[in-house]
């Protein structure tokens, strides 16, 4: 009896204790699984992190409206949006006058297209691209309208003013729709009439809103993109539509537009260029709605807006 159990405890003895050889097998398996382990964070998750860095990053400029490094939107083009409100002026341009210089003593209109720029001015808006800034901001810090921290928080947030205010930057890939509201939708029936060459064409609308909508694609250079803006009337209630893409079905809203197709601009810009686009003086046409509205107090403001092209991704970044 004592025999058995002696060896019973020591053939669990033997199996507690596994020969050298199997011991050495298991901990360079252990071994290479902890390395393994370890190398894992130097490769998944810095280019999770990357990712996670590039959305974060994307979110905030929407709600901010800030600058972000060329590092994180590499791939996209980014454009600098300016709101300058300035107090109605009805006395005439005059590009030659040394008492009040006009804006446009600064700006290039020549970059657009000769039929384009004729039926904005029929319509009361000019458009170029300014080629002295420090003479232009100059100029239009004295036509821009001096508020106090209250009236500019009341106008930013849209309850003191019916024109669009302050600054955002705008990452756009290329190809893909953006929209700018100018203004406050108007409420009600709105009525809006457009010049084209010698028809004056008009339309009711109801709960009419004036949006540009901007997309852009390579221009003829590398360092190019051509800029397009389209400006357009969106009415009625929101419609949802189902829409394909890529990867899958979504749902797009939005509602109907009236496109404003003879005052559609094309322009080939780089890095750097400033484009402008104002109401004529005195207001006449289309801007006296599009690029006119009423702000605190009652008084009556124009809107001035700039547009600047801040980056443009290079050919190498764009497939990266």
């Amino acid at each position: 009896m004592t025999g058995l159990l002696g060896a019973g405890i020591r053939s669990q003895a033997s199996l507690l204790d596994p020969p050298t050889t199997r011991k050495t097998s298991v901990d360079r398996l252990c071994y290479v699984l902890l390395s393994t382990l370890m190398l894992l964070p130097a490769f998944g998750c810095r280019t999770w992190s990357k990712e996670g860095a590039e959305l974060l990053s994307h979110q905030n400029d929407q709600v901010t409206g800030t600058t972000t490094p060329r590092s994180l939107h590499r791939k996209r083009v980014i454009l600098d949006i300016e709101f300058v409100n300035s107090l109605a002026d009805d006395t005439p341009e005059s590009e030659d006058s040394a008492i009040a210089p006009s804006l446009w003593q600064w700006v290039d209109e020549t970059r657009v297209d000769p039929s384009v720029r004729q039926n904005m001015l029929q319509n009361g808006i000019r458009v170029g691209l300014v080629n002295n800034e420090e003479e232009f901001r100059n100029q239009l810090d004295e036509h821009a309208e001096e508020r106090d921290l209250v009236e500019t928080f009341l106008a930013e947030a849209s309850i003191a003013s019916d024109l669009a205010h302050g600054s955002q930057s705008m990452p756009m890939r290329l190809g893909r729709r953006y929209e700018l509201p100018l203004r406050q939708p108007f409420e009600g029936s709105h009525v809006a009439m457009i010049r084209k060459g010698d028809e004056l064409i008009g339309k009711t609308m109801q709960n009419a809103q004036y949006v540009l909508a901007l997309t852009s694609s390579r221009g003829n250079t590398p360092e190019q993109i051509e800029l397009r803006l389209y400006p357009e009337i969106q009415h009625g209630d929101t419609v949802r539509k189902w829409v394909s893409s890529d990867t899958a079905l979504r749902i797009d809203s939005r509602r109907e537009a009236w496109q404003l197709e003879c005052l559609n601009l094309h322009l080939d810009v780089q890095e750097g260029d400033l484009i402008v686009l104002a109401p004529t003086q005195p207001l006449r046409g289309l801007a006296k709605h599009m690029l006119a509205g009423t702000g605190q107090d009652n008084e009556q403001q124009n809107l001035i807006l700039l547009i600047r092209v801040t980056q443009i991704p290079t050919l190498i970044e764009e497939i990266q």
